[in-house]
């Protein structure tokens, strides 16, 4: 069994996995933006939901940057200082592994696919991971995204403040479950092409795979988004397929998952 650990800026998902990858069980509390606040909660729902005695290893996604199993640099979070690895090892006496949730959730979504894959989650803010032949790529280990910045409408901003689905939640007013005009997709595709646009330019991937609650509704601007993609890549750049994430909102606890069971088989 693991105990796998989603952080993300808005919501933190815990979730029992057993060693064949079943999904067991799972809860889903508010991340709180006090880091002391937020770790009581974090060992309060694990003490109260899970049996701790038949779990393996606890596996950890944190936005941001992760360097030697400890997060540097945490994105949309205010959080200082926090080795969460050595906290939860301290307080359950299980190895610990931290990794970026997007990509583990890259990890999830493309170990089983050859030639090289690119995720992006449209979330809170935008992340993105680099999968290649199954494994993630060293080369790309510390890819966000988000933080790029872009001049749009005249004005320089990073693209997770234009793209991501908290920014589209907050242009349109309405998440992004309910917006139904098209010419509202259209302006969303574009905003979205900023980033990926220039980022299949460079990484050249096979496939692009997309998460998150923006991501996920692919289906609703796909044709549009490769029709200008295609458009917008130098010629010899071959369009890349587009796929929603097939685990959906649970890309990262799957995640979590491999990348426990990678570790615990090189201990």
């Amino acid at each position: 069994m693991y105990l796998c650990i989603d952080i993300g800026g808005t919501k933190t998902i815990v979730a029992l996995v057993d060693s064949k990858g079943k999904l067991l069980h799972s809860v889903k509390f508010l991340t709180n933006n006090n880091q002391t606040k937020f770790y009581e909660a974090l060992t309060q729902q694990i003490r109260v939901n899970f049996v701790m005695s038949s779990i393996k290893a606890i596996s950890v996604a944190m936005p941001g940057l992760v360097k030697h199993n400890r997060a540097v640099w945490l994105g949309n979070l205010p959080w200082h200082d926090m080795d969460i690895a050595k906290m939860l090892k301290a307080d359950f006496g299980l190895p610990v592994y931290v990794e970026n949730d997007a990509n583990l959730a890259a990890l999830a979504e493309a170990r089983s696919a050859k030639g090289r894959s690119l995720y992006f989650t449209f979330s809170t803010g935008i992340g993105g991971g680099v999968v290649e032949n199954g494994a993630l790529s060293k080369r790309y280990s510390d890819f966000e995204p988000g933080h790029v910045e872009f001049i749009y409408d005249g004005e320089k901003s990073e693209w997770e403040d234009l793209a991501a689905a908290s920014a589209i939640n907050a242009k349109y007013n309405k998440l992004v479950n309910d917006i139904t005009d098209p010419a509202d997709w259209s302006e969303i595709v574009n905003r979205m092409l900023l980033g990926i646009a220039p980022l299949t330019t460079s990484i050249k991937p096979d496939r692009i795979i997309f998460g998150g609650p923006l991501g996920l509704m692919l289906n609703h601007y796909r044709t549009e988004l490769r029709t200008k993609l295609t458009a917008q890549l130098p010629p010899k750049i071959t369009t890349p397929r587009l796929f929603v994430a097939k685990y959906g909102s649970f890309s990262v606890i799957y995640g979590c998952y491999h990348y426990a069971k990678l570790k615990e088989a090189r201990r």
